[in-house]
Order: C-alpha cells, then structure tokens, then sequence
C-alpha cells in the first residue's frame, strides 16, 4: 500500500498576495472543471448518472488517499493497536488502513463486519464516514460551482426578480454550508444530499416557464 504523497497538502501561501493569487487561481481551477463536467453531462443539475457520481467519488477517493495516507496497527489476537507510523523492520502482524481499503467494502460487508469482526470495524469505520463526508462536500461544491455557471447570462430578467434570484443562491449557499457542518458535528436531522434534492427541486419549479 502506498504511503501518503510527499508534497500533496497544498503549501501555506508565502504573503497575502500570494494568498489572492491563489485563491484566485484556485477559482479558475474550479470553474474550468466544472464546465468540464457540465459539457459531459448537461444534465448534471437536475440528475446525477451512477456512472459520473461513481467516477467523480472515485476522484475524490484518490485525492483522499495523498491527503491520508495509511494509518498502521500491530495486530495481538482481536486488538489493533495504533501506531505512530510504519515500523523500520520486521513488519510481522502490522497491517494498514487506508481509505482505498475501508471504501473496497460493500455496504452488505460492511455492516456484517458489524458482528463478525467488530474491532477491524471499528477500525474502518472512521476512515469511512470521514470520506464520506469529504466526498459529499466536494460534490456539493462541484454542484454549486456548475449551479452559477448555468445562471450566467440571465440578464433578461426583471432587476427585482434578479435581486431576489441572488438572494435565494447566496441563502442556498449559505444553508448549504451549514448542513455540511451540522451533519459534520452529528447532527442527524442534517442531510446535505437531501437538502441538494430539495434546492434542486426548488430551482427546477422556479425557473419553469
């Protein structure tokens, strides 16, 4: 298994102005993918093919994995036990985790690893829920990017139902936020892809002719 990537955590921006450039660039960065995916899939708004949600997951997989790396344990018997790092060495009964092997699972394997080996799952479990997570918020994010780029150019509309239209896609903006945080924090009436559906939804009869 791979170790985690040298150079893969973006650097601390040298100044402010570095920052701007940046973030700026960063911006770009995003854009640019996002009318990638909105050219490949026009429909990506309104519904989302198992085949692009399953390769963009798989992006975010792969990005997860430079940024984690592999999280080593000493097996004694039925107890994993954390180490610091990879030990120089004999490596008998040290074993890895990492993102790629927690998401290789099944939802089925997974939940009967519940009962059949509940130490290695609740080894996996974190790295699971923490990529998923990441995951969400990196489609919620492509998704808002690809939102306002469709909503470019609407100029014909009257300049109070524009000012409205802002204040709802900030409001959306804002309350996308914070159910990604509440969810983060355990709240569990939080659910970032039901409230994506119900935005979506939104949008769709509001923007009907």
């Amino acid at each position: 298994m791979s170790k985690k990537q040298e150079g893969s955590v973006p650097s601390i921006p040298a100044s402010m102005q570095d920052a701007g450039y940046r973030f700026a660039q960063s911006g770009e960065t995003m854009e640019a993918i996002a009318r990638y995916v909105l050219g490949q899939c026009p429909t990506v708004l309104e519904d989302v093919p198992k085949e692009v949600k399953s390769a963009l997951y798989a992006g975010f997989q792969l990005r997860k994995h430079e940024l984690t790396g592999d999280k080593y344990y000493k097996v004694d018997g039925t107890t994993y036990i954390p180490l610091t790092g990879k030990p120089a060495g004999d490596d008998k009964g040290i074993v890895a985790f990492n993102v790629n092997v927690a998401m290789s699972y099944s939802p089925q394997e997974f939940g009967k690893m519940r009962e059949a080996d509940p130490t290695k799952h609740a080894v996996i479990k974190p790295l699971r829920d923490a990529f998923s997570s990441y995951a969400s918020n990196s489609m919620a994010d492509l998704l808002s990017k690809i939102r306002r780029i469709m909503n470019e150019g609407k100029t014909r509309q009257r300049a109070a139902n524009k000012d409205f239209t802002e204040a709802m896609n900030k409001a959306f903006d804002d309350f996308d936020k914070r159910v990604r945080t509440a969810k983060d924090r355990g709240d569990v009436g939080a659910d970032p892809v039901k409230f994506r559906v119900a935005r979506d939804a939104f949008w769709k009869a509001y923007n009907a002719d």
